[in-house]
């Protein structure tokens, strides 16, 4: 599978729900965020929908709470950044 090197973006909001978005480096532009209800269900998308590991969700989600906003270099396979350039909101 092809990698798809880019930035993960994550922020809280004040009704607690949490935005997610991967852009990627490669010219993107039209890429669509999904929400998650919750802390702890932003941190089982990084992992279901994000393609990281466990560990790695648990320090982002730990990072989220803290700083209410994450922004880490990373690398997804093509399939999973696809998801973020056609998805509906």
């Amino acid at each position: 599978m092809l990698k798809i090197p880019g930035r993960l973006l994550a922020d809280l909001n004040p009704n607690a729900t949490v935005r997610i978005v991967f852009i990627a480096s490669d010219g993107g532009g039209n890429e669509a965020p999904f929400t998650a209800k919750s802390l702890d269900a932003a941190k089982i998308d990084f992992v279901r929908r994000c393609g990281l590991t466990q560990e790695r969700a648990a320090e982002l989600r730990a990072e989220l709470d803290r700083n209410k906003v994450v922004s880490v270099e990373t690398s997804m396979d093509d399939t999973v950044a696809a998801k973020f350039r056609y998805a509906r909101p």
